[in-house]
């Protein structure tokens, strides 16, 4: 039995709120079902991540969403496991499918961009609760605001065990962001250079800048079906799905800082359910944050020997109109962040790609599509493969 994709919206990707969280999610609901030609009646199951990390309530955020669209449901949930939330709701949505309880079920990834609060005695105490439930009281108490450091880490590693190079980084936030020029729903969509990126602010030696992402706001819906319901586009279903959860939070005291065994184990174990090998891969949207990062995820998917990523980005192979195109959506670092929001992002644009409807940025006649999802650092992940019948 398989799980077939209807369809799929997502929201622009935006620095800030522009309307409302509600209005944002009628707006990808909408939107999401008329693309998968069902009514808003046939829905049976509503999955979604709470609206932000930091700084808003997300209390019965899904029975008032459920109100305000105006669903009963036979099943309804938000799933919170950092950057993996909304993959974990896809989970749950696809596993009562299997096991026949709902017939269609939507998905919905959304994130708020955190605006500090103006009152410093409210907002104080909040950010260091935020704080410490992000990163643990050994590495909150020291200040740890944000990922940044722990990639840092990472990717000095990364450059001494493999002898990768800022102008490598360099040369994939390039690349990604002539992607993302040819993405409307793209944040970042201002062409750079090689020296805009090696000569950007440095934020943690050696992230600089235009090595990093930034928190953004955005939404995205994906609907799922009965293997026995199909709409009118070209028919996707999804053939592998893996997931792994390496005990650890952001940095593993006892494992490696560039080989990442989430990443390793759910691809395998999405291989292995699809009965593929990496290279039948035709398309991937993959969910990091950082250049140094991503180049390491390339690797533990299995797409390139250990330390190789660069050299193959910089010949040309994850281009669009390469052997294996990575991120045809610009990317985190072009398309933007919003964490929430991310995998379902990633999802849509699969989606899109196997369905040849992706514009100036479509891949050439896609068959199987790989969508990829972390969080902390690498320390779980999992992995989607759709296929295109």
């Amino acid at each position: 039995m398989k799980v077939n994709v209807l369809g799929a919206a997502v929201t622009p990707v935006q620095p800030s709120l522009k309307t409302t969280v509600k209005e944002m999610i009628l707006d990808v609901f909408i939107r999401a079902v008329a693309d998968a030609g069902i009514e808003p009646g046939d829905v049976e199951g509503l999955f979604i991540t709470p609206q932000g990390f930091a700084g808003m309530s997300s209390a019965m955020l899904a029975c008032n969403l459920a109100d305000y669209l105006g669903l009963s449901l036979k099943s309804l949930s938000m799933e919170e496991c950092g950057g993996t939330s909304s993959t974990v709701a896809f989970h749950y949505a696809m596993d009562e499918i299997l096991t026949c309880r709902n017939s269609i079920n939507v998905v919905i990834g959304l994130d708020v961009k955190f605006e500090p609060f103006e009152d410093f005695e409210f907002g104080l105490p909040e950010s260091i609760f935020t704080q410490h439930s992000l990163y643990g009281i050994h590495f909150a108490r020291y200040g740890i605001g944000t990922p940044v450091p722990f990639y840092a880490l990472s990717s000095q590693r990364y450059m001494h065990e493999y002898g990768v190079t800022p102008e490598d980084a360099a040369e994939l936030a390039v690349l990604l962001r002539e992607n993302a020029c040819k993405n409307p729903n793209a944040q970042f969509r201002k062409p750079i250079t090689k020296e805009d990126v090696l000569t950007s602010r440095m934020i943690s030696p050696p992230l600089r800048l235009l090595d990093c992402t930034t928190f953004s706001t955005g939404a995205a819906a994906c609907v799922l079906a009965a293997e026995n319901i199909r709409g009118k586009k070209p028919h996707v279903d999804i053939r592998g799905f893996g997931e792994f959860h390496h005990a650890s939070n952001f940095i593993p005291p006892q494992a490696s800082i560039t080989t990442f065994e989430s990443v390793r184990r759910a691809s395998a174990e999405a291989y292995g359910a699809a009965g593929i090998k990496p290279g039948d891969i035709d398309v991937a949207e993959v969910y990091d944050v950082f250049t140094y990062t991503e180049l390491m995820v390339y690797e533990d998917l299995g797409f390139f020997e250990k330390g190789t990523a660069a050299r193959h980005v910089r010949d040309g192979e994850t281009r669009i109109d390469g052997r294996l195109p990575i991120n045809p959506s610009g990317g985190r670092l072009s398309m933007g962040h919003p964490a929430g929001a991310t995998p379902m992002l990633e999802f849509a644009e699969v989606l899109w790609q196997l369905r040849g409807e992706a514009g100036d940025r479509q891949v050439k006649a896609p068959g199987l599509g790989l969508v990829h999802a972390e969080h902390g650092m690498l320390n779980g992940g999992i992995v989607i493969i759709m296929e295109r019948h």
